[in-house]
């Protein structure tokens, strides 16, 4: 391959975090430095590829969610290189200041973009809602996908989160302004979405007039489980014709992986709890 093999870009030429970092890193200049990991693998090797992004990624201190969020994203765009590139590919694997980024690469079939602009998109490497680019998109902080005559680079970045002890998750719950509020503090994750869930769904069988606003507001941190808590207590609520919900305060992240989760705008989200109040009037 003719790619070049500095520090991979994301969109719009940033570079995350600065500094490169990790047990395999150089001491030269940002662009010099050699990667964490730089694994090869094909059809045969994929879990090996899997357990050593997974190591990795939790020496880097990533939270145990967003741990599997990048093994999943990684094995998504590595099964892409098996099947409809070449057959094999490499993997390679960054530390830097304040996230963990992998490239993966082939020399096979042309793919497209990540994001649907760009290059023209192969039909097996869809970016449709449920396929397994479009599923990258959502759970990486930053994804490219880029292609040319000698292949398909991909680059995701996942954000490690905030130094030291995060607060702990935690739930509480008001009346205001006729709604009730329930406040999501702390990380929303694999560890605590199912107390989310159930604590929605219990308010929503004790009053099936439920008008519920999720403060997240508070929120410090989220993975695809906690991104799929919240689709799930909407969809339920939605299925009850007399309940509604709104999100109010997502964090920017957050508020474009909600969207891009939600292809029918089932969702109401807004600003701040009263603005939150307001639009959950207007739709009443």
């Amino acid at each position: 391959m003719t790619h070049d093999r500095g520090r991979p870009k994301l969109p719009g030429g940033e570079w995350p975090g600065g500094q490169l970092q990790g047990p395999c890193a150089g001491t030269g200049g940002g662009q010099e430095q050699s990667p964490a990991l730089d694994q090869a693998f094909d059809a045969d090797s994929l879990y090996a590829l899997r357990a050593a992004v997974a190591a990795h990624a939790s020496q880097a201190g990533m939270p145990e969610g967003r741990v599997g969020d990048l093994v999943l994203a990684v094995h998504e765009l590595a099964a892409n290189a098996v099947w409809h590139g070449a057959g094999h590919g490499r993997l390679r694997f960054w530390v830097t200041a304040d996230a963990v980024v992998c490239e993966v690469s082939d020399d096979g079939a042309a793919g497209g973009d990540l994001g649907g602009h760009g290059p023209a998109e192969a039909a097996s490497w869809s970016i449709d809602f449920g396929h397994g680019l479009w599923l990258v998109r959502q759970i990486a902080n930053q994804a490219s996908l880029r292609t040319g005559t000698d292949g398909t680079v991909a680059v995701v970045s996942f954000v490690l989160g905030p130094a030291g002890q995060p607060p702990p998750f935690h739930l509480a719950r008001q009346d205001r302004d006729g709604c009730t509020v329930l406040s999501v503090t702390g990380q929303l994750d694999k560890s605590s979405a199912g107390q989310f869930v159930s604590a929605a769904l219990r308010l929503a069988q004790a009053t099936p007039t439920l008008r519920l606003i999720v403060d997240l507001s508070g929120l410090t941190w989220w993975d695809s489980i906690g991104l799929a808590a919240l689709v799930t207590v909407q969809e339920q609520l939605h299925a009850r014709p007399e309940a509604r919900m709104a999100l109010a305060g997502p964090p920017g992240q957050l508020l474009q992986r909600l969207r891009d989760a939600d292809p029918h705008a089932q969702l109401t989200v807004a600003t701040t709890t009263a603005e939150a109040a307001r639009l959950l009037d207007h739709g009443s």
